[in-house]
């Protein structure tokens, strides 16, 4: 029975079409919709609504309900609507007029805010975890290519001298940067919203402190109309903030796409990552380079469609925020996939340092040139460069190894500075540890029965 149902009978068709898939997504909201729940009746305990043995009684069907969605026996269909009807209808089958009483001074607005505020944090504590183990494992191959000189390219032309080193921490420092901003979403999305109600409060004086405290979010997000107004942007930040991650990634594919074709061979994997083709029986295809770089624009698109969605609606609930769920649900999961799949990436990259050498031509020392007649016979630049371009056939071809060690400023090829990005690394895990002990204390102080 939907939570409310009139006296009259719905258009199936019509029910089917506004429903429509959001029971699927639901499904993984049940276990946090239910510790919402458990963190309500604690406040409509102090309010007086119900009673301790009432609140005992609640908590225990709601332990029941996480246990069996645990097992994957507590599972919505079309009929339930979402995962809040199906866990009241059980509390009142359950409990008859005691359950009837869960949802005073409750809307599926806040309630299901709520559940999603608390899925994305633990969801971006992983996600966090994960991007550690990214930049972590790209800092590994900037330490492994430190010295093997690579050919810097602009314009994909070859520049100036370069390293491995330079190339794969130029990932990791730029993921360093990227953790930031996802932790920036973390705190946006630390607020409790419940009280809001379907947009305007309720009359009931509950104390939403209380409740903040409840489930350890760092503060209220106190206008009740603008906790309703913020779905959709919330979920958008989260996966915009997400982007920052993607796009390198992207970039990254990109690279190795182009540096493991044959006429490079600067890089290569193990056969067990390449797959062949049905026709042309020499082909090792590195396909999974090829569906990050697809994904990554998929990944894109999640946002826009968000940001659509949400544009131009009127303050206040509209059903039109329903359709955000499975779009924030989604980007969530592929953004997980493509740095899971990257850190295998990364880990099992290998370096062909001859053909990586062999690229370094007389041409791409052509500014060592012009700069050495700067330094050494007071040459104006401009004056400089025009002597080396004029003379680039016959310059001499250093050492690509002496050229990388002439570059000591703080993050040329001679001087990456990895240590110290270790201990910023080290830094962003102590504050992810901070965030997950102080979060799984406040579930499991929930979810206690003593």
């Amino acid at each position: 029975m939907k939570l409310w149902q009139k006296d009259y009978e719905i258009d199936k068709r019509i029910d089917g079409f506004v429903v429509g898939d959001d029971w699927l997504f639901d499904q993984r909201l049940v276990r946090f919709d239910a510790i919402g729940t458990i963190g309500h009746i604690k406040s409509l305990n102090k309010l007086g609504i119900i009673t301790d043995d009432e609140e005992k009684k609640i908590k225990n069907c709601l332990l029941e309900i996480i246990e069996l969605d645990k097992k994957k026996e507590f599972v919505i269909s079309p009929s339930d609507e979402d995962c809040h009807t199906k866990i009241e209808n059980y509390l009142i089958e359950k409990l008859g007029d005691v359950g009837k009483k869960v949802h005073t001074g409750r809307s599926r607005n806040d309630q299901v805010i709520l559940a999603i505020r608390l899925y994305s944090k633990s969801t971006l504590i992983e996600i966090r975890k994960k991007t550690i183990s990214l930049i972590e494992a790209f800092l590994n191959l900037a330490k492994e290519g430190e010295n093997i000189p690579m050919p810097g390219r602009t314009h994909l032309q070859k520049a100036m001298p370069s390293s491995v080193g330079l190339w794969a921490g130029a990932f990791s420092e730029s993921i360093i940067d990227g953790l930031s901003i996802i932790e920036s979403a973390y705190r946006m999305n630390d607020q409790s919203p419940l009280g809001a109600g379907s947009s305007y409060g309720v009359p009931i004086d509950i104390d939403r402190d209380f409740i903040r405290e409840i489930f350890g979010f760092s503060r209220i997000q106190k206008n009740s109309l603008y906790v309703i107004n913020s779905r959709g942007k919330q979920e958008a930040y989260i996966l915009f903030s997400l982007l920052w991650i993607i796009l390198d990634l992207s970039k990254f594919a990109e690279d190795l796409i182009i540096f493991s074709l044959p006429e490079f061979g600067y890089f290569f994997f193990p056969d067990s990552f390449l797959l062949g083709s049905s026709m042309m029986p020499q082909k090792k295809n590195p396909s999974f380079l090829e569906i990050i770089r697809a994904r990554s624009n998929t990944f894109i698109s999640y946002i826009s469609r968000i940001f659509s969605i949400i544009n131009s609606l009127p303050s206040g609930y509209n059903q039109d925020l329903q359709e955000t769920k499975k779009t924030f649900f989604l980007g969530l999961d592929l953004a997980e996939k493509i740095i899971d799949t990257s850190i295998l990436i990364v880990q099992n990259l290998r370096i062909n340092e001859d053909n990586l050498t062999k690229g370094f031509t007389r041409d791409i020392f052509a500014t060592d040139h012009a700069i050495d007649l700067v330094l050494n016979e007071g040459i104006p630049f401009r004056d400089a460069y025009r002597k080396v371009a004029e003379e680039i056939e016959n310059l001499p071809s250093p050492d690509p190894y002496v050229s990388l060690k002439k570059r000591k400023h703080i993050g040329g090829p001679g001087n990456l500075m990895l240590d110290e990005l270790k201990e910023e690394i080290n830094r962003a895990k102590e504050r992810i540890r901070k965030d997950e002990e102080g979060f799984i204390n406040k579930i499991n102080g929930l979810l206690s029965t003593e």
